[in-house]
């Protein structure tokens, strides 16, 4: 979702007489420590695709404090740079993940509905089977689903995939981060 917005906020700003190079002047305060926690979820996501045995228990058993590590990492960044246009609500946006996801054992519950009405039956056969680490399939005793993935986005639009209310919240942030700042800011 987030490349759709990037590129869709891309274009308008670009309507409006925005320009792309402007962006180059976003200073994001502590960008490193964003970067440590990318990268901690991606070395998570790569053990637990190309490793096996206790390696792998030991990252599963300890999932939520490795999420809880990565979600304390982004909140913190983004709270440096909490004056900057959208950031607060990515921020609400990323608080509203992250409340079923530390509710729910490091994992963001997935709605099978949602799944089958988007025909993302790869994704539900892979959930089934345990085979997606940041993702879990919502049960009836899932906590805070209302907050998980919840929301079909189905065709027509090219792209299907599950969403959340945080994702939502997240998208229009980093839209009006990127539309005020392709705006010529000498002008005001």
């Amino acid at each position: 979702m987030v490349l759709e917005i990037l590129g869709l906020s891309l274009i308008i700003g670009k309507i409006k007489g925005g320009k792309i190079k402007n962006l180059s002047q976003i200073h994001i305060k502590g960008w490193y420590v964003f970067l440590l926690g990318f990268i901690l979820e991606l070395i998570s996501l790569w053990i637990f695709a190309n490793k096996t045995g206790n390696i792998v228990n030991m990252l599963i058993d300890n999932f939520l404090i490795i999420q809880t590590l990565i979600y304390t990492l982004l909140i913190f960044t983004l709270g440096l740079n909490i004056n900057k246009k959208g950031i607060k609500t990515i921020i609400i946006g990323n608080l509203l993940n992250f409340i079923p996801i530390i509710s729910n054992n490091g994992r963001m519950p997935v709605s099978k509905t949602a799944l089958i009405k988007s025909n993302l039956f790869t994704q539900l056969k892979l959930l089934e089977k345990g085979k997606i680490l940041t993702h879990v399939l919502a049960e009836n005793n899932t906590r805070f689903y209302y907050l998980s993935d919840i929301i079909s986005i189905s065709k027509p639009y090219p792209f299907p995939k599950i969403i959340s209310i945080g994702d939502i919240l997240i998208g229009i942030g980093i839209f009006l981060l990127i539309q005020f700042h392709m705006k010529d800011l000498n002008k005001y």
